[in-house]
């Protein structure tokens, strides 16, 4: 909570330099600009750079225009860091005069420029971002998000676990707001199912490097299965040292899809192979706008998208519609981007998105995987089962 009051000082503080930003004029024809706001280096820079890609492809398929506007992207790095965060946030408004600003990974980045966005009437679209409170705590009618809450990622994958047999589990996983939404999360439904979390571990995130004591801690709790949160350079440094120790038969290391994101199979190796983890979205599932954002991913880039690249390709598709629905323009009354985008209902890559009246994304499915050598000798994911996502927590109390 101490964090949280420093966060609101610094927007209360930035909040006096917002500059309005004008809606297009009719017959406007200068660019839509969007601010894309990810942490481009560090811990998570892998997924910034996958998200900035599906962002290219949802953009690729407008033309690069809306509406006969052509759309500019301006990028900034908020370093995962709320204060940071903040300051990006202002000279996107204040100097580049963006029309609304999109991306965000850290919850704890978002919370902060949630609260910005909302004293200065700045439309705010989240990619990632999904602690429970973005979308109700710190609810505002000028914050989307096109991703989805923690508790509707994870909640239900607590009650398919136990459903399964796991009665006993350790959650692990880095101590800050993203951290503690999923795996609380998670032990909700677990527990809810009739299964016990026994321990939880938390790691410093971006300090952690030896995972020595928490996984010692993980195998003398005597759980069935550790389940895990981690992205990127952390995940991987888990990963391997979890086989290090000896568990990968005695107690499995269970996740979701950063665990083991497809951009670190590489560093992975062999130790991906056998890993069931779940996650919104895969390269085969079967629908005709996934092969689409597949083929033109592909195309783009050379290579398969992971999920943080469908994510980013939901985040701009959902502006970019939105925009075409509002005829190019931003409106006088911003808040009626947010509330248009809310009433979307499309189909993408993962699955059907509609919004619920808090503006997150729901989720239709939750995919549980299997990560497989294919005929190639390449690495892929196997479907094993399927589940709905959850609703997201209550806690809004705005009027939208």
């Amino acid at each position: 909570m101490a964090r949280l009051s420093v966060w609101r000082c610094l927007v209360l503080c930035a909040g006096t330099f917002i500059a309005v930003v004008r809606p297009a004029a009719a017959n406007d024809v200068s660019p839509v600009k969007i601010g894309l706001l990810l942490p481009y280096k560090g811990v998570y820079a892998p997924l910034s750079d996958s998200i900035d890609r599906g962002f290219q492809v949802a953009l690729a398929e407008y033309g690069g225009k809306i509406a006969g506007r052509p759309v500019e992207i301006i990028r900034a790095d908020d370093e995962l860091t709320p204060s940071v965060g903040v300051q990006k946030f202002n000279k996107f408004v204040q100097l580049d005069k963006v029309d609304l600003v999109a991306g965000v990974v850290s919850s704890s980045v978002a919370i902060a420029v949630s609260e910005l966005a909302d004293r200065g009437k700045v439309p705010m679209i989240f990619a990632n971002a999904f602690a429970d409170e973005i979308t109700g705590k710190f609810c505002s009618p000028y914050v989307a998000r096109t991703s989805f809450s923690a508790n509707g990622f994870q909640y239900n994958s607590g009650k398919y676990w136990a459903s399964k047999g796991i009665k006993t589990a350790v959650t692990m996983g880095p101590d800050y707001s993203a951290g503690r939404a999923f795996l609380g999360a998670f032990r909700r439904g677990f527990e809810e199912g009739g299964g016990k979390v026994v321990q939880e571990i938390w790691t410093s995130f971006q300090k952690t490097r030896d995972w020595g004591a928490a996984l010692s801690q993980a195998s003398n709790s005597g759980a069935q299965i550790i389940y895990a949160f981690y992205g990127g350079s952390e995940a991987v440094q888990v990963v391997k040292q979890h086989a290090d120790f000896g568990l990968r038969e005695k107690m499995p290391l269970i996740g979701d899809q950063w665990v083991y994101d497809e951009a670190l199979w590489p560093a992975l190796g062999d130790l991906a192979v056998g890993a069931k983890h779940i996650t919104v979205h895969y390269p085969d599932i079967d629908s005709d706008a996934n092969r689409k954002f597949v083929a033109a991913y592909r195309e783009m880039f050379k290579e398969e998208p992971d999920v943080s690249a469908a994510l980013g390709y939901d985040n701009g598709k959902a502006i970019l519609l939105t925009f075409d629905k509002l005829g190019g323009k931003m409106p006088e009354d911003r808040s009626r981007f947010i509330s248009t985008m809310r009433g979307l209902n499309f189909d993408a890559p993962r699955g059907k998105i509609r919004f619920n009246a808090q503006s997150s994304a729901l989720l239709e499915k939750v995919y549980l995987v299997e990560i497989v050598r294919g005929a190639d000798g390449k690495l892929k994911r196997k479907f094993i089962d399927e589940f709905a996502g959850a609703d997201d927590l209550p806690g809004c109390t705005k009027s939208f």
